[in-house]
């Protein structure tokens, strides 16, 4: 572009701005910004939906948005729609529609972008596009926006994808919407990767997706919600392997403190291919107390099992209330004689007397036979033990004696009336995993979903041994079993300056493998700056357990706070951090929760929440992030609202701090001298930040003079 077009394109945009073209509501992603006449105050737009395609071939990605904008006022309006561009994004191709026609626009790059980024600030007195300061932009002209109706946009472009060693980002920049005035009605991305070289993990750090490999070399990813107002941006990381189990390594060095975060996930294994023979054998209460739909969805939960067992897997059934009652002493082959008569045991089911968990469990281990098969129990019940051996002390010592073939044992509690610490312990213990299920939910749902899971086992036993650094802090602690589909985020702290090799060893069978990582280098990369959250969500749960299952600790419970002030986690002992009625809509500021962990409770509805909070946190591969009028999340910030400031929580009070009036020259120099304080400077004009050793307090004075 020639400077003489480049002039003339600032002086229309500042003529604009000068002239009220730019209101106070920015909206959608990208955004439309309407010209309004004088005095006159256009409504914002809102967007009925945002839809994104994405096709990634050998690290070329072509992105399609397909937006729809509602125009709120009673008359055609124009505008100019605004697109950041995804930072380090090498563009080859770049195409907007309004309808069926083209649309020519400009591509303007991240020193022209900056300069309109910032004028809209000064003009606006609204930092929230700081964020994107150092991005470039895409701008086009919008006519006409009918009046009270609706506006569609296509856009695509393609870019080139960098890899970092063998993992590779992709980043779209979803957290424009949080412009928008009200909630969308739906935002959807979808993603097919295509590659040469095998895709082995596949992760998302800001946003729960699925995933589906549909190949060595083949992924479908898919993220959608409805109502919803995003506030981040959309980051999804694949790594490419040629290993049967791929490993990925990542690190992130922050002022304090450095962690890492490695993933492992086996390659794709087709339906056609072996996968290791399981035993397996299902625990079924039918004790009085789990009448009505209860013992119905139960038994359908169990011939959901039966019906997707593989062929060459063993399995048997154990029904108990005050005794026990077997489908066969001894595991069965998976046949179509055995499975019909397995499916006739089950409707032979009835429910009736008490709960004798001690003598189920104890039969049930009894049949495992030795060998190289992994064991796995799958053990429902909803209430306590009241027959035989009710000792809680007791029936873990005789389950832990009796589990020689060290058999994994996955637990369905169901409804309030489970001991919590029974079933926690003995999930634990097994390295198998506990699930509570509401009585309002649907339990078939639950015990056929996790089965899927777990139907296909690949490796077990596993451990790390780590080279080129130190690492402690781990988690999980307990390390899972890796199935087919499945896919391990170990996270950590380390010391140390690399390079870093990682073996991953495990057993299939009675054989032991080992997969390495090598020579993986440590680098400074803002791309990374969700690991500490992570990393507190999953020591919280950790501590939450501990607490729960031992009884409370002055010293776990200080940390557990101090986490949670730290990161904006809602815990029971963080509540206070939302409003009241946003207590009412989280589980882990549930008042019977707390008052379940305060009386160590271990059943009741509070038991239960408590248990699954814990649980949750533990297993989270997102940061846990509430919605919140008291918490800004930016990156690894967190930010509380007090006195009129939004207020960093690594800022000490009553530390000397700089201050600076917002939209002075001397704001604007603090952005240009330090460039990455602007995505944080983004959160509000009045705001108290600790960056890189010093504080910074900007004040917005004309803010505070519109209120009085």
């Amino acid at each position: 572009m020639s400077n003489k077009k480049f002039l003339r394109l600032i002086s229309v945009f500042f003529f604009l701005s000068v002239s009220g073209f730019f209101t106070a509501n920015l909206h959608a992603d990208g955004f439309i910004v309407p010209k309004s006449r004088p005095g006159e105050r256009i409504p914002p737009l809102t967007v009925k939906y945002h839809r994104v395609t994405v096709e990634i071939i050998n690290q070329v990605a072509k992105t399609s948005i397909d937006q729809v904008f509602i125009n709120n006022h009673p008359r055609d309006i124009e505008g100019i729609y605004i697109f950041p561009l995804p930072e380090k994004a090498a563009l080859s191709e770049f195409a907007m529609y309004i309808g069926d026609e083209r649309v020519e626009g400009e591509i303007l790059d991240r020193d022209q972008a900056r300069r309109i980024y910032e004028d809209i600030v000064r003009r606006m007195k609204d930092p929230a596009l700081l964020e994107y300061v150092g991005r470039n932009m895409f701008r086009a002209r919008v006519y006409p926006i009918p009046a009270r109706g609706e506006k569609r946009i296509r856009l695509s472009y393609t870019e080139v994808l960098k890899a970092e060693k063998n993992l590779v980002q992709y980043v779209y920049p979803l957290n424009t919407e949080r412009f928008s005035l009200h909630p969308l009605k739906e935002v959807a991305i979808s993603a097919k990767i295509s590659s040469k070289v095998p895709i082995s993990n596949i992760y998302s750090s800001s946003h729960k997706i699925s995933v589906r490999k549909e190949g060595s070399g083949q992924a479908a990813v898919g993220y959608e919600e409805k109502n919803v107002k995003p506030d981040k941006d959309f980051i999804l990381y694949y790594s490419l392997s040629q290993d049967e189990i791929g490993l990925s390594f990542m690190n992130w060095e922050g002022p304090d403190e450095k962690y890492f975060m490695l993933l492992a996930s086996p390659s794709f294994v087709s339906p056609k291919e072996k996968v290791l023979n399981k035993n397996l054998i299902f625990v079924i209460d039918s004790s009085g107390s789990m009448s009505g739909k209860k013992i119905k969805q139960a038994k359908e939960a169990v011939r959901f099992v039966i019906n997707h067992l593989d062929k060459g897997d063993k399995f048997s059934l154990v029904d108990f209330d005050d005794g026990v009652s077997l489908f066969s002493p001894r595991l069965l082959p998976v046949n179509s004689e055995n499975m019909e008569r397995a499916l006739s045991f089950v409707d032979e089911i009835e429910d009736s007397g008490g709960t004798n968990i001690n003598d189920a469990l104890l039969q049930a281990l009894q049949m495992i036979e030795p060998g190289e098969r992994p064991n796995y129990i799958l053990f429902l019940t909803d209430g306590l033990p009241t027959v035989g051996v009710t000792r809680i002390a007791d029936i873990l010592k005789n389950v832990k004696k009796a589990n020689e073939q060290r058999t994994r044992v996955f637990v369905f509690g169901v409804g309030y009336d489970v001991n919590t610490e029974l079933l926690d312990r003995i999930s634990n213990e097994s390295r198998g995993t506990s699930v509570y299920v509401d009585e309002n939910e649907d339990l078939e749902v639950a015990v056929s979903g996790y089965y899927e899971k777990i139907s296909s086992p690949l490796l077990s036993e596993l451990y790390f041994v780590f080279r080129g650094i130190e690492v402690k802090d781990t988690y999980p602690r307990i390390m899972p079993d890796l199935f087919k589909g499945s896919q391990l985020v170990f996270i950590g702290k380390y010391s140390g300056k690399g390079p870093v090799s990682v073996t991953l060893a495990g057993k299939v069978g009675k054989q032991e493998k080992r997969f390495t990582l090598r020579n993986q280098r440590l680098v400074k990369d803002d791309s990374y700056n969700f690991m500490p959250r992570l990393w507190a969500t999953r020591r919280i749960g950790y501590l939450l357990e501990e607490i729960r299952l031992h009884g409370e600790n002055k010293e776990l419970i200080e940390e557990v706070k101090k986490l949670g002030l730290k990161f904006g986690i809602v815990t029971p002992y963080t509540s206070f951090l939302v409003t009241e009625k946003e207590r009412r809509t989280l589980d882990a500021a549930a008042p019977e929760a707390e008052e379940a962990l305060a009386a160590k409770k271990v059943t009741g509805a509070g038991a239960v929440k408590i248990a699954r909070v814990s649980q949750r946190f533990k297993e989270l591969d997102q940061a846990i992030q509430v919605v919140s009028q008291k918490i800004i999340y930016k990156h690894e910030k967190t930010f509380y609202l007090k006195d009129g400031y939004w207020i960093d929580s690594g800022y000490e009070e009553g530390s000397p701090v700089k201050e600076i009036q917002f939209n002075s020259d001397e704001y604007f120099r603090l952005l240009t001298q330090n460039p990455r304080i602007a995505k944080y400077l983004s959160v509000a004009s009045n705001i108290i930040i600790h960056f890189e050793g010093k504080n910074y307090k900007i004040t917005d004075t004309s803010s505070k003079e519109e209120k009085k």
